[in-house]
């Protein structure tokens, strides 16, 4: 990239590198709270970040399942809107949960994997080496971390579990052969093996098989009041119809009828023979079918509410509001059970850990609401709204507080701000992960704008808001630093920067709205991005310096629009020698910068940090900008766990900095760059958080009455800190 540097040598430095100084480790005084999960770890208690599968016993009791829960909740048990029960041994040393649950009186069921990680594991409780296990483990209801062994059983042979795992599948390492449905008696499970397209049953007690028969690629699967089983089939296709079977495998005439354009998620069975079919597709209902005279099944009305939490004022979650389901389930009371998770189960070979889980609980007769659930946040950060301190933005929710209501309850959800139905080509959908997380709010002539960057920051995603589309945020622009892999969209360059922005306004990515940068020929890097607020878009470069790219105006359709050719460029300042960070603070004209020096040079095992030093210049946009101080901020890569900056977030007369490892939130004078003291999470989160794991980890808001609100990533527990502080 060729750089017009307009600061070049003409920075005025008032002050050499600060050193951390005693004062840095006085602990301040403040509350520490949460937003986004129902409990906040300081009983222990978490609401998982996903739920694939729900089965539930006999006593209301909802046992969950997903592939991955980051503090290892794949397999737990929750009762009366409580979370009761944890399973234990499906996460890390090869094992990870799975797609599929099942109880009877006795046992759960539950579709899990065993991998060598990377043949990093030997031994007979691992496959061979470049393979992988899909199968079903079994626990006891009354003890789920402890398995049930059997003969067949294998794995885990070190802990509570040994011998309870049934490999049903052996494939190569990176092959998706989940187990995708599972049904049990008191004497039968009932087992889909989708990648080998069959159903297995067992005896539920020996774990011995008893007879199979060929479905092509089965899913979710109940059992009826007359013993035959609805099996959902097509999942690996994604032409999906429900089949009738006898418990012995023949074929029953006919296919449950399905309306037009609906997706089966699950499939459950009432006490009194009413069959309930998830949907997943626009209209988010709950599907049921009466039985006739000759038991033939026949469409009724559907429960919830026409398109979920996209009806009327679109992304406003409520009861019936349904948004992605994943399982549904009654119990013998007749209470209903939905899990969600704003995105639906999970698809074939997607690593997907959904967009934030939800469990509710309704009596099924009269609809009342019995309770609900939440755990919404993963690899997600959040940002105020500069209208509000009480409207918090996170990548795809937003919440709003009331801060005169206890520890853990100053928040509610109040919107999905992402729409898959009315935009499917919302750059979120396409980027890594499929999570939209990292945000920032700013307000260009009193209307909100959101903006999002993906996990690594290579993209930075603008989004605009309009009444007619309630909470939806609608795909207005992309900056990208580099192509996205794979073939979509259509028409952005081979290499190099690129731009789009939607100038017809029908939230498409078109080919003819995309702009490449002329000067760049090759890919920027790893820059970090920043949006003022006035809409300026600055991006840090690595080794090149500053990029300011100026708001041009709003166009006709609202979007921020922004040229590469009116971009301004400015030299990497001293003491730097990569760049990390950037805020910068158009009101005052101040910049603040983080990254790396000659002193202490940037490493590849150190990615995602901010670096060691962090510095002020003020004036930045005169021409003769100063250097106001340079900080060090806390860094040891040699201790354990290792001590280093992973995100920056100034407001008011403070800068907050969030380590990575440490749970810990150390905070300077804006001023002076002197450190005033430290956050570390306190007991209502149970003194412990997850790591920092984004670039844009932390913000923070000053209010009307003094108070500091800072807000940190937890990936953890599916949930956001919130520090309360009052100088």
């Amino acid at each position: 990239m060729k750089l017009l540097s307009r600061l070049g040598a003409a920075f005025i430095f008032c002050h050499s590198l600060l050193p951390l100084t005693a004062s840095a480790q006085s602990q301040l005084t403040y509350t520490t709270s949460w937003i986004g999960n129902s409990f906040g770890f300081g009983d222990g208690k978490w609401v998982q970040q996903d739920i694939q599968a729900i089965a539930v016993g006999p006593d209301g009791t909802v046992f969950t399942n997903a592939p991955w829960d980051e503090s290892g909740s794949e397999i737990a048990a929750y009762r009366g809107g409580d979370r009761i029960a944890v399973a234990g041994f499906t996460h890390g040393w090869g094992a990870a949960g799975g797609d599929a649950v099942a109880v009877n009186h006795t046992y759960l069921y539950a579709a899990m994997s065993i991998g060598s990680e990377n043949n990093k594991l030997v031994g007979a409780d691992y496959p061979p080496a470049g393979q992988e296990w899909f199968g079903i483990t079994r626990r006891t209801l009354t003890n789920l971390s402890a398995g049930v062994p059997f003969s067949a059983g294998v794995g885990n042979s070190a802990n509570a579990t040994k011998n309870s795992f049934l490999p049903v599948d052996t494939v190569t390492t990176g092959t998706d052969a989940a187990i995708r449905g599972l049904a049990a008696t008191d004497s039968e499970l009932y087992l889909c093996d989708t990648y080998a397209n069959r159903i297995v049953v067992l005896n539920a007690n020996t774990m011995q098989p008893l007879r199979s028969w060929s479905v092509s690629s089965p899913g979710r699967i109940a059992i009826d009041t007359d013993s035959t089983l609805w099996v959902i089939s097509g999942i690996s296709s994604g032409s999906l119809t429900i089949l009738h079977f006898t418990a012995d495998g023949t074929a029953l005439a006919g296919t449950l009828p399905l309306p037009a354009g609906a997706i089966p998620a699950d499939i459950t069975v009432t006490p009194a023979g009413q069959i309930l079919v998830a949907d997943n597709g626009p209209s988010q209902q709950i599907l049921v079918f009466n039985k006739d005279a000759n038991g033939q099944p026949r469409a009724a009305a559907p429960v919830g509410t026409r398109n979920g939490i996209f009806h009327a004022v679109k992304g406003v979650p409520g009861n019936w509001r349904f948004n992605g389901m994943t399982g549904i389930a009654l119990d013998p009371a007749g209470n209903l059970y939905v899990a969600q998770n704003g995105e639906g189960p999970r698809p074939a070979g997607s690593a997907s850990v959904g967009q934030g889980a939800i469990l509710e609980s309704y009596v099924f007769n009269s609809h009342a609401l019995n309770w609900r659930l939440y755990g919404l946040t993963f690899v997600d950060s959040a940002a105020f709204d500069p209208a509000t301190p009480a409207s918090v933005y996170t990548g795809s929710k937003r919440f709003t507080l009331d801060y005169n209501q206890p520890v853990g309850r100053e928040w509610s959800y109040a919107g999905f701000t992402l729409n898959r139905f009315d935009y499917p080509d919302d750059p979120t959908f396409h980027q890594p992960r499929g999570v939209r997380g990292e945000p920032m709010v700013r307000r260009i002539n009193g209307r909100p704008f959101l903006y999002t960057l993906d996990p690594g920051a290579h993209y930075l995603n603008v989004y605009r808001f309009d009444a007619a589309h309630g909470e939806t945020a609608i795909p207005s622009g992309l900056l990208a630093q580099n192509p996205l892999p794979g073939t979509w969209p259509s028409g952005q360059p081979g290499y190099g920067e690129w731009l789009w922005r939607d100038v017809n306004g029908n939230g498409l990515v078109d080919v003819s709205e995309i702009s490449s940068n002329p000067s760049t020929g090759s890919t920027v890097g790893n820059g970090f991005w920043w949006v003022d607020a006035p809409g300026n878009v600055w991006l840090a470069t690595p080794l090149s310096g500053i990029r300011e790219m100026p708001l041009q105006g709003l166009d006709s359709a609202g979007n921020p629009i922004y040229t590469y050719a009116s971009s301004k460029m400015f030299a990497m300042p001293q003491p730097f020698t990569r760049l990390a960070r950037l805020i910068y603070i158009a009101e005052s004209d101040t910049m603040y910068l983080s990254g790396f020096t000659s002193a202490i040079p940037w490493d590849a095992t150190h990615w995602k940090e901010a670096g060691p030093v962090l510095a002020r210049y003020d004036n930045w946009s005169s021409g003769t900008p100063t250097q106001q101080y340079a900080v060090s901020l806390p860094w040891n890569t040699q201790s354990n766990p290792q001590t280093t900056a992973v995100g920056v977030a100034v407001a008011g007369d403070y800068i907050f900095v969030a380590e990575l490892y440490t749970a810990k939130v150390d905070v300077y004078d804006a001023h002076t760059g002197q450190p005033v003291g430290y956050m570390t999470p306190g007991a209502s989160v149970g003194n412990t958080s997850g790591w920092v794991d984004v670039y844009l980890g932390i913000s923070a808001v000053r209010r009307d009455n003094g108070e500091y609100v800072i807000l940190v990533e937890d990936d953890a527990r599916a949930k956001i800190l919130m520090y309360r502080w009052t100088p």
